[in-house]
């Protein structure tokens, strides 16, 4: 069977749909079918429940952040550059994110040579985006919930892992944001240099 672009993008979905089906099995075994009271390893304990909640979120409202006012996610004047997350480290976590499982999460993120497809990116970079704020805004709550109800190590760690798991993806689709726009405003250019 040839290589052609149709196929690669078939393999990265059936790879990317496997990959999310083994990490969910392997949360609801982490959490050893009980999520709440919180047990056993804080930071395993985290994880699990943090990828349940995003992939419940993803798959719940991602097509309503697709679909969102750019406007919502426009960037400020500042973070065009890029420079305050160069700054931040985000070149170091995108090469980390790359080369790691997690990169094949979602496979929209491949650009296809075409200034369409730049713009069919960032709307992907605002569905990620959005999804991880909503995301992050619910696990922040119930990490409160944690410190408050009697569980302040699962809580404290719940609001540790929000730095990789939520704070970093949205800088990262912010900066990936910024490469995209720049390109676009260029004019034809060379997308796939910047995309």
């Amino acid at each position: 069977m040839s290589r052609t672009p149709q196929y690669r993008q078939t393999l990265r979905v059936r790879r990317s749909l496997a990959f999310i089906v083994v990490l969910t099995v392997w949360a609801l075994y982490a959490l050893d079918g009980d999520l709440f009271p919180p047990h056993g390893s804080s930071l395993v304990y985290a994880i699990a429940l943090t990828w349940l909640v995003t992939i419940a979120i993803g798959l719940g409202t991602g097509f309503i952040f697709a679909a969102a006012d750019p406007a919502l996610f426009s960037l400020a004047p500042w973070e065009r550059d890029g420079e305050i997350y160069d700054r931040a480290g985000i070149r170091a976590f995108r090469w980390v994110l790359l080369r790691s499982g997690l990169g094949w999460i979602n496979p929209n993120f491949h650009v296809r040579h075409s200034r369409s497809d730049c713009e069919r990116l960032l709307r992907e970079t605002n569905n990620s985006e959005g999804v991880h704020w909503l995301a992050g805004a619910v696990l922040v709550v119930l990490s409160i919930w944690f410190l408050v109800g009697g569980y302040p190590v699962h809580g404290y760690v719940m609001l540790l892992v929000r730095i990789p798991f939520d704070v970093y993806p949205i800088m990262l689709q912010r900066w990936n944001r910024g490469r995209v726009s720049r390109v676009l405003r260029r004019g034809q250019g060379s997308v796939t240099a910047a995309c």
